[in-house]
Order: C-alpha cells, then structure tokens, then sequence
C-alpha cells in the first residue's frame, strides 16, 4: 500500500481542480468543432449543386445555365450578393429570363459551389469580375448583360470598367458601388483576427449563426415580407460553412476599401446602364450607392421602387425583367429617373 502524507494529497486535489475548467473546455469546444464538421456534410447532402462547374484561374466555379440566346439578343449572367449563391437568382429571374434568351448564374467564388480561385487579392470584386469573365470566355459567351445584386453591384460595375468592349449592357440593382460611413458586423472583425477568426469558425459559427439566419433574411427583405421557407429555398445554410463563412467576411471587411477607388472611375463607364433599387432598402442605402452612380453614369437610366427593400427581383420580378430583356435586345435605354410603384 503506498500512503500519501496529507500535503500531497491537497496538492494533487488542488491541481485535478485546476485541471477540470480546461479538461471541460477542451470537451466543450472539442464537441463544438465536431458538429461544426457534422454541419457542413449534413447542409451540403441537403443543398447539393445545382448546375455545371468550369475550372477558371485555378479553381472551380459553379453556375446554371438555362435557356438560348435567339439572334440579336444577349445572354444574361446574374451576380448574387453577400451571404448568398445562385439559388437566390434560381428562385426568380432564372425561371422568368431563361424563355426569352440565356440566362447564367454564378456562385461567386468562395460562395456556393465555386472555389475561392488561385488567383491573388480574391475578395477584390474587379478580381471576381476577372473569373466570371474568364469562365465565360471558356464558355463561349460573348458580349452578355451582367446583373450585379447588393455587393455583386460591385462585382458587375468592375466588369464594365474592365471590359468595356466585352459587355452588352449592365444592370446593377440595389448595387453596393460606393464606400460607405460605418463598418461591418462586429463577427466580421472576429473571423479576420487571425487564430481567433479560426477558432471561431470551426467552433462558434455554428450555434451563433443559426439562429441568426432568419432573422437576417427578414432584415434583408424589409419593409417587404420574404417568400416562405426562402433560408431553405436559397440553401442559405450553406453560408456557416467555415470556408464560405471566411470568403463572405472577406469580401465583406475589404469591400469599402475597393470601393473608394473604384467608384471613382464610374464615370468611364459607357455601357448601357439600368440601376434598380428599392427607395426603402435599409441594407444598401439607394441615396449612397445608387443615386450617386447614377449621377456618375452618363445616360444611365433609375428605376425606383416605391416600398420596397434590398430585393427587388422578388418584391417587383417584372420590372427587373423588362430592364434585362430591354439591354439584352440593345434597346435604348430611357436616359433619366423613372420611379414605380411596387407591385402589389
């Protein structure tokens, strides 16, 4: 029998307390971490891809592709937003466009099904504007209509700079196109701090975010009502994927740095060009983004829609189509502000 005089005894009872915070910790985020790797395969059974994929700049980029450009009508490419994938354009102007001509969504890269690209300085949008070019190249799609939503906004004003000679028409609708006053989210600050943006990730992002789309998506929608079960229809579960979670805080914390150069050159821009937003869009202010690119854009044409948020390709899809399929056929556009009421 070995005896332990009583001062051993207390300090090994003293380092075993010590001890069982951190033991329970490790369980803790051990398990968090587990379920965040249970998450990721469960949403991706439940959301898997919709469409093709096409390798570009080193990586794979997802897209849908319906529909047939008849002569002398271009194809149209949609660019999603922040937080999001080509589900969201699927559930609307996919359906609506794709009779009339070819229609094209992309998942950005980093979001969806697309890979984030081997190329440098990713979250820049004239870059993403690079890749989407570059795949429809390799496509075969020549001088299409791009429609840039929210933060692709950005994505498709840099594809006319860019490539002034390659575009047809553009439609930025309630496009993130200027730098704004304020910041970001206080979690996008947490997943750059490098370590702790890991570790949140993989631990954290999970039981956080969930609870959190919901309420996001009725943010995203008001004043307007989003269509029922809209989280599920756009696969909007995909976003708390750690690698997507990362490539939207990315795109999100460095976009207004982007921005305050790029919009400076907004007055280069000689493409035909529709600007669509809602006067009661609380997530990317008309006044800051829209307005003024309209004053930037000679002979461009405003579309304003009364009573209505951040997503208009839902709250009023006809006018979104008519000002596609109007570019798409190279007509005229009407130089100036027009303004309608929402549909009912």
């Amino acid at each position: 029998m070995i005896w332990c005089k009583g001062g051993n005894v207390r300090n090994i009872m003293r380092k075993i307390l010590i001890s069982l915070p951190i033991l329970l910790l490790v369980l803790v985020f051990g398990g968090l971490a587990v379920n965040s790797m249970a998450y990721t395969k469960q949403v991706e059974a439940a959301f898997p891809p919709l469409g093709e994929f096409i390798t570009v700049d080193g990586g794979r980029i997802h897209y849908v592709s319906e529909g047939e450009a008849p002569d002398g009508v271009a194809t149209i490419v949609l660019i999603h937003g922040a937080s999001g994938n080509l589900r969201d354009m699927t559930q609307t102007l996919v359906p609506a466009l794709a009779p009339a001509t070819r229609v094209i969504a992309f998942d950005r890269p980093g979001h969806g099904w697309s890979e984030r690209t081997m190329l440098a300085d990713i979250p820049n949008p004239a870059v993403q504007a690079r890749v989407i070019h570059d795949a429809l190249a390799a496509m075969g799609v020549t001088k299409p209509v791009i429609l840039g939503h929210s933060w692709g906004g950005a994505v498709a004003t840099a594809y006319a700079l860019e490539f002034p000679d390659e575009i047809s028409g553009l439609l930025v609708m309630s496009g993130a196109t200027h730098p704004w006053p304020g910041g970001v989210a206080w979690y996008h600050g947490v997943v750059q701090t490098p370590v702790i943006g890991s570790f949140f990730l993989h631990t954290l992002l999970v039981p956080i975010g969930k609870p959190m789309l919901e309420p996001g998506v009725v943010g995203n929608f008001k004043p307007n009502v989003p269509p029922a079960d809209y989280v599920n229809k756009i696969g909007l579960p995909l976003l708390l994927r750690p690698a997507e979670f990362a490539a939207n805080s990315a795109d999100t914390s460095n976009l207004k740095t982007y921005l305050a150069a790029q919009s400076q050159r907004y007055g280069e821009i000689t493409t035909p060009t529709i600007i669509i937003t809602g006067n009661a869009d609380h997530t990317v202010s008309p006044k800051i983004h829209s307005y003024a690119l309209h004053q930037q854009i000679a002979g461009s044409e405003l579309i304003k829609l009364k009573g209505v948020g951040h997503m208009p390709h839902y709250a009023d899809t006809p006018v979104v189509v008519d000002a596609l399929m109007r570019l798409a056929r190279g007509e005229a556009v009407k130089s100036g502000e027009t303004v309608i009421a929402a549909t009912p």
